[in-house]
C-alpha cells in the first residue's frame, strides 16, 4: 500500500512539474519542425506539440476591434484567425526555428506548400511587419493597395492594443 502511495505521489509530481515548468531559455535556433498546423490566433500555431509564434510580424489580438468603412465595429482578431485557418489550418507546415519569445514560445518562419506564411499574412493586410525589417516592403505594398486592415476606416496597431490592455 505504501508503494502505491509513493508511485501515485511521484506520478502526480511529474505531471505538475510538466504543467508548471519554466519555458526553456536555450537557443533552439536552426532547428526545423514539420507537422500539421493548428491555428491558435492570428500569428500563433501549434505544430508537433510546440507553440509557435510567426517571426517578423504582429497580428491583431483575439479581442481587438476595427472599424469597417461602413461604420460598424467588428472583431478584427477573430477575422484574422479565421483567414489563417482557411489558409493553413490542418495542413502540413515547416517551421524554421529562430529562437524563443519572452513567453517561451518558439519563434520561426513558417512555410506551407513552399509559401512563406508570414509574408502572406502581411501582404494580405492581416498583420503588420514588426520586430524586424523582414516584411516592411510587403507591408508597404499592402498599405498602398488598401488590403486587409489598411482598408478599414480605423484599426489599431496590435502592439498598441496590447499595451492599452496591459498585456505586454
Amino acid at each position: 500500500m505504501e508503494i502505491l502511495f509513493v508511485v501515485a505521489l511521484l506520478a502526480g509530481y511529474l505531471v505538475l512539474r510538466r504543467l508548471f515548468r519554466r519555458p526553456a531559455r536555450g537557443r533552439p535556433a536552426g532547428r526545423t519542425l514539420s507537422g500539421k498546423a493548428w491555428v491558435t490566433d492570428g500569428d500563433g500555431l501549434r505544430v508537433s506539440g510546440h507553440t509557435i509564434r510567426i517571426a517578423g510580424l504582429d497580428a491583431p489580438e483575439w479581442d481587438q476591434k476595427a472599424k469597417h468603412r461602413d461604420g460598424y465595429w467588428f472583431s478584427h482578431g477573430k477575422q484574422v484567425k479565421s483567414a489563417l485557418i482557411r489558409e493553413i489550418g490542418g495542413k502540413q507546415v515547416r517551421v524554421a526555428v529562430e529562437g524563443r519569445d519572452k513567453f517561451g514560445r518558439l519563434l520561426g518562419s513558417v512555410t506551407c506548400q513552399g509559401r512563406d506564411v508570414g509574408e502572406w499574412l502581411v501582404r494580405e493586410g492581416h498583420a503588420i511587419a514588426a520586430y524586424s525589417d523582414r516584411y516592411r516592403h510587403v507591408e508597404r505594398e499592402a498599405r498602398q493597395a488598401g488590403r486587409g486592415m489598411w482598408a478599414h476606416a480605423h484599426n489599431f496597431d496590435p502592439r498598441h492594443h496590447r499595451h492599452r490592455k496591459g498585456k505586454g
